[in-house]
């Protein structure tokens, strides 16, 4: 029987962990960032988009962990500080094979999902030279397949959405025992996992009208968030470490 999860007991704890803490946090996160532009400005002057790709994954293998550390040890009421960003390179291989993973299952599902509203516009384009009952069908068909990848894509994302934390807690995890163990916290959390997602969409609408200066007091916040919930939701799993 899995425990229920308190969105807003959550929410509630991480803003208490974060007071006194915001600056160390958010100076990773501009220095994280910073980083981020300079691949972005090195493909754009070099003219090879693709290499936005290539340099992003290598920043988040190495920086993402830190990033992560510093967050996850602020909502364990544990001491940090921003030059932490850079104290977990050491994980730099199995962090950039989970975000291959997280890539390729975006790539794959973006390529089906624009397939199918393609074939769906040529259905739809040319159903006066086909028998309408058979266009209808097809027309139906196509909209159904076309959910059902989104629908899809969606809960695989959902469900391995706590490979990172589980990385941190379990350095030497194969990472297919990663995947499957995120599977499992993830049973009969999807809902609660979404509901917290959801909760944060207002904030992240008001971000956009202060020029994205909100966003130095959101992305903490909902960062800390999402460690007090796989901290709450790991309590099902029993062979996770702390």
């Amino acid at each position: 029987m899995h425990e229920n999860v308190d969105i807003k007991k959550i929410k509630t704890k991480a803003r208490k962990s974060l007071n006194g803490n915001y600056l160390h946090v958010v100076i990773a996160i501009l220095i994280y960032g910073l980083l981020g532009g300079m691949c972005y400005a090195t493909a754009a002057f070099i003219k090879e988009p693709p290499m936005v790709i290539f340099l992003g994954l290598i920043i988040t293998s190495l920086f993402y962990m830190g990033l992560l550390q510093i967050m996850i040890k602020i909502a364990r009421n544990k001491k940090t500080s921003f030059n932490e960003l850079f104290q977990r390179t050491d994980t730099f291989f199995r962090c950039a094979a989970i975000t291959i993973v997280f890539i390729a299952i975006n790539a794959i599902c973006s390529l089906l999902e624009f397939t199918a509203i393609n074939s769906l516009y040529v259905f739809i384009t040319y159903q006066v030279d086909l028998n309408i009952a058979l266009s209808s069908f097809m027309i139906v068909v196509g909209i159904i397949l076309s959910a059902a990848i989104i629908v899809f894509w969606i809960v695989l994302l959902i469900c391995l959405s706590q490979s990172y934390f589980i990385l941190y807690d379990n350095e030497d995890m194969p990472l297919g025992d990663i995947f499957r163990m995120s599977m499992d916290m993830m049973e009969g959390h999807k809902a609660d996992y979404i509901m917290l997602c959801l909760s944060f969409i207002g904030w992240m609408v008001l971000g956009i009208f202060t020029f994205g200066i909100l966003y130095l007091w959101l992305v903490p916040y909902i960062g800390v968030s999402m460690v007090n919930f796989y901290d709450k939701i790991k309590k099902d799993v029993k062979i996770i470490d702390e």
